[in-house]
């Protein structure tokens, strides 16, 4: 191939490759992602799906073309570094581990909540082979960086924006979180801005563009603050201190050891403040503050992240060499799940800590794979020779390091990690001056044309499969959503809808089933005919019945269907399906609740009151447990003990005011009690006119046809639209009939 040709086609690669840090501002249906992913829509899970499409495709193109440009130029071909043997180690290892694991095909493609899985880690490893051998010069990095730092310039922007409330918060309404959706994912993100930019800032000679960096530091820096990630904000502190103590030891500029002496005294006043005034009103009221003063090993989110990671910790012990593949931490979860976790969700994918997540994901291979990538990136760092470089990216390494220990990588943070040791690498050969470590191969020219035609010929196939039909498959289930919300009661249209959304056949069908599964759950407390119900229902249990076929070791799954089954009536099939779920996560309350809400609707209430009390012996502080072993009492006529339970739970003269106890004892005929505890819960929600016109039912039955009126009275004062009904019922009862 010509020589005009290869560099026409690696300044389109570089482009690619400066299209790639936008990734950032994609929210699916965004305008950045009308912008970036022209033709796209709104996408299910839009935070996480906009950015990862978008980068497979931009990589999936200028892959094809560097591969061209290598095979003809070996000038742009990778360097063997240790770093690119540790990674592509890793790489090898995560392959292994997706062929052998529990689940191939999630390993491999993952879901749309994650993007993540073995083809994400494909594209991530295409993109550091990538930028290591098209980017020559510091210039290019640089140019790379500062685009990345102008980008995140615009994230921190948005996110004091979110802090003074003038954009809306996705996460919570305390911890910004930008253009994320995640508060940790932006903290870690800023981090290594900032420490990209104050390495730029020491090696920059242009005083302008060190004000420049220097004022991006200070703006950003708050930020990290604002999202109340406290893995992210203890990491960055601590980040501060052992860099300027590496300043200290090893600079010879007397200016930046003042600095760095100054900085390590500003932390300890920091901290020695927040310590004396951690019980002030000030810190109470301070949501951030707040979260750090409760930090604590007692507190409920240690507790449980100690009780995961010990989980984690029997899951890898059964599969130890490759661990069970990626994306199928949930299989361990609920396997190895503890009763004293329900105040955390239910269904957990990650362990939260980057070791637990590697061992299982990969084994122990898969953790030794991915620290050597730290160990030959810091052993290179040392080779430079550059104190600065290696000053601050230690640093940076230990934060990002320590931050992962509580939560878990994603798209972006993998993106700026392999940018970081791209620049480590590029680093380490222009400095040693080592490139010629490796002695190119020529390729015959036959060689050459056959596999660039190949590059071209596969462009298009993975471009439509990796990328176009998932981004179909998710818009059409966001319009199967849209459809149901303004003609749920279509039931044609809908299951059409989800037909067409489910044959894509993508990475996103097991959330396509599960919201398949919510709408014939609405449909079953919907007043649609019976012909309709039964319609939605032998649809939603073939998908499921798939779902359990595809996912065996899966329990949620099975949850689902039994569920579904229960809600049709077919309790023989829902018990087999629920005790599946149960043998899979033998610990867990919802299993237990599951099969006794089964054998109470088939009228076994013996056995349901059995199941409950095994659930509530299992953690007697799970509210949920004691209600409904509280409600299986009462249907069992043991009001005593039901009182001594809610009493304990809730305290006395408190009891919950859930459906499943008033109409516990509206079941059983104590229309009293479920009087009682009716006014209570319209105390609390005056306006509420179902509890209200249950309220007027109780005292129907207690005969009391005055408080009855008076109570749907009070309904047509602050519902309008109620009065007709209203006066018809009022009319009925005064009649002396029963509405």
């Amino acid at each position: 191939m010509r020589s005009d040709y290869i560099n026409i086609l690696a300044k389109i690669v570089r482009i690619g490759l400066f299209l790639i840090p936008p990734v950032a501002l994609i929210i699916g249906g965004n305008i950045f992602g009308k912008i970036l992913l022209p033709g796209v829509g709104d996408l299910f899970f839009p935070f996480i799906t906009g950015k990862g499409f978008y980068f497979r495709i931009v990589i999936e193109i200028i892959f094809a073309l560097w591969v061209i440009i290598a095979l003809f130029d070996h000038r742009f071909r990778p360097r063997l570094t240790p770093v690119m043997w540790a990674y592509g180690a890793t790489i090898a290892v995560l392959a292994l581990s997706t062929f052998f694991g529990e689940n191939p095909y999630r390993s491999f493609w993952s879901n749309y909540e994650r993007m993540e899985g073995f083809v994400s880690h494909l594209h991530l490893f295409a993109f550091f082979l990538i930028i290591t051998s098209m980017f020559k010069s510091v210039t290019d990095w640089k140019k790379f960086f500062f685009v990345s730092f102008g980008i995140s310039l615009f994230t921190s922007f948005y996110a004091y924006l979110q802090a003074l409330g003038l954009l809306r918060v996705y996460q919570s309404s305390e911890r910004v979180d930008a253009t994320f959706g995640n508060s940790a994912y932006l903290a870690i993100y800023i981090i290594f801005h900032l420490f990209l930019a104050l390495y730029f800032f020491l090696k920059e000679e242009n005083r302008a563009i060190r004000y420049v960096l220097g004022a991006l530091i200070l703006f950003e820096f708050p930020v990290v603050f604002l999202t109340a990630t406290r893995g992210a904000i203890l990491g960055l502190i601590g980040g501060i201190v052992l860099l300027s103590l590496l300043y200290l030891f090893l600079s010879s500029n007397r200016t930046y050891r003042k600095l760095a002496f100054g900085a390590i005294g500003l932390v300890l006043v920091f901290i020695g403040t927040f310590w004396l005034f951690r019980d002030s009103s000030f810190v109470r009221h301070n949501y951030i503050l707040q979260r750090f003063s409760s930090l604590s090993f007692s507190e409920q989110t240690t507790k449980s992240r100690f009780t995961i990671w010990e989980m984690s910790f029997r899951g890898f012990k059964e599969h130890p060499i490759l661990g069970w593949g990626l994306e199928n931490y949930s299989i361990v979860f609920n396997k190895y799940y503890e009763p004293e976790l329900w105040p955390q969700e239910p269904w957990f994918d990650r362990a939260h800590n980057v070791f637990f997540d590697w061992l299982i994901a990969g084994g122990v291979l898969g953790l030794m794979a991915y620290l050597s990538i730290f160990v030959t990136a810091l052993y290179m760092l040392w080779k430079t020779k550059d104190r600065v470089l290696g000053i601050v990216f230690l640093s940076l390494f230990v934060v990002y390091f320590f931050h992962n220990i509580f939560v878990f990588d994603n798209l972006i943070s993998y993106l700026m990690f392999f940018s970081v040791l791209g620049f480590i690498h590029f680093r380490y050969i222009d400095i040693s001056k080592s490139q010629n470590i490796d002695t190119p191969v020529v390729l015959s020219k036959n060689i050459s044309y056959t596999f660039s035609a190949l590059a071209v010929i596969m462009l298009p196939v993975f471009l439509y499969f990796v990328g176009v039909k998932p981004i179909q498959g998710s818009s059409a289930l966001i319009t199967t959503l849209k459809h149901i919300s303004e003609n749920g009661g279509q039931t044609d249209l809908i299951l059409s809808d989800f037909d067409k959304a489910i044959s894509y056949r993508t990475l996103g069908i097991t959330e396509t089933r599960e919201q398949l599964f919510a709408y014939a759950n609405n449909v079953f407390n919907s007043t649609l005919s019976t012909v309709e119900k039964e319609k939605v229902f032998l649809k939603t249990a073939s998908e499921m019945q798939k779902q359990i076929k595809e996912q065996p070791k899966e329990a949620r799954g099975y949850t689902f269907l039994a569920s579904l089954y229960s809600s049709a009536g077919r309790f023989e099939e829902a018990l087999e399906i629920a005790n599946k779920a149960h043998e899979l996560s033998p610990k867990k309350q919802q299993m237990f609740f599951l099969k006794a809400d089964i054998y109470i609707k088939k009228g076994d209430v013996k056995t349901g009151l059995g199941l409950l009390e095994e659930a509530y012996n299992l953690d007697p502080n799970f509210g949920d447990a004691a209600r409904n072993y509280a409600m299986a009492l009462i249907l069992d006529g043991r009001n005593e003990r039901a009182e001594e339970v809610i009493e304990r739970m809730f305290g006395k003269g408190n009891p919950p005011v859930e459906k499943q106890i008033w109409s516990a004892y509206a079941q059983v005929g104590n229309f009293a009690k479920a009087r009682d505890i009716l006014i209570v819960a319209v105390k609390r929600d005056p306006e509420n006119a179902n509890l209200r016109l249950t309220l007027a039912s109780m005292y129907l039955n207690l005969g009391n046809r005055a408080k009855a009126v008076s109570e749907i009275q009070k309904i047509i004062e602050f519902q309008s639209s109620f009065k007709e009904q209203g006066d018809y019922l009022i009319k009925e009862i005064r009649a002396g009939r029963n509405p």
